[in-house]
């Protein structure tokens, strides 16, 4: 289901969900802010910009799990470019955002940017999160299959991005493949993942 509107405090458990992740001896997103509490903060800004621009999807009403996609040829416009955009410099400095750019350049292109490159159609997953409280309960397997139901419904495949080994080995578990992985030295690793539509026959079966 669609979100239209949340809580500061449900804000917040995804970013703290986010910020607080469990890398073990990996280096996170966190590398590129100013340590954990900046990344959550830079979380909530990301889920204030996908919530405004119609993007943020949960499992019901209950909010156990979200998820933002875009589906193909939608654009995220300014309305939710804006707070995170804002949210990126509150919580890093431009310095570190532009070593963390540097880094992603040399690592090489994503496999979304290919897929642009090459004009095909997809449905990018931008941020995929379980509330700690429901974690380990099957939510992560609902809330990916509402964007996998968009890819085999549209028949494109739904692309992620993440940025820990633990997460990516999730994602597999979960019906994904491992596309690429780009390092990007003292920022870690991305892991680019992607899900194949399920394809049907005339009668509508697989």
């Amino acid at each position: 289901m669609l979100v239209k509107s949340m809580t500061e405090e449900e804000i917040y458990e995804i970013g703290h969900a986010f910020g607080y992740y469990d890398y073990g001896e990996e280096t996170g997103m966190s590398a590129a802010f100013s340590g954990k509490e900046a990344t959550a903060n830079y979380i909530c800004a990301y889920v204030c910009g996908v919530l405004r621009g119609g993007f943020l999807h949960t499992t019901s009403e209950r909010g156990e799990g979200y998820i933002a996609y875009k589906l193909p040829k939608e654009k995220m416009g300014l309305k939710t470019m804006w707070p995170i955009a804002c949210g990126m410099l509150r919580n890093s400095t431009l310095k570190r955002l532009l070593q963390f750019g540097i880094a992603i350049k040399r690592g090489g292109a994503s496999l979304q940017d290919r897929m642009d490159k090459e004009k095909k159609p997809y449905i990018f997953v931008g941020l995929v999160c379980v509330r700690e409280q429901y974690q380990g309960q099957g939510y992560m397997r609902k809330v990916l299959d509402m964007a996998f139901a968009e890819g085999d419904r549209l028949g494109v495949p739904v692309i992620l991005e993440t940025d820990a080994k633990s997460k990516c080995d999730k994602y597999v578990h979960l019906g994904m493949e491992l596309a690429g992985t780009h390092d990007l030295g003292a920022f870690g690793k991305l892991y680019d993942l992607i899900k194949y539509p399920k394809l049907t026959n005339e009668n509508g079966t697989v």
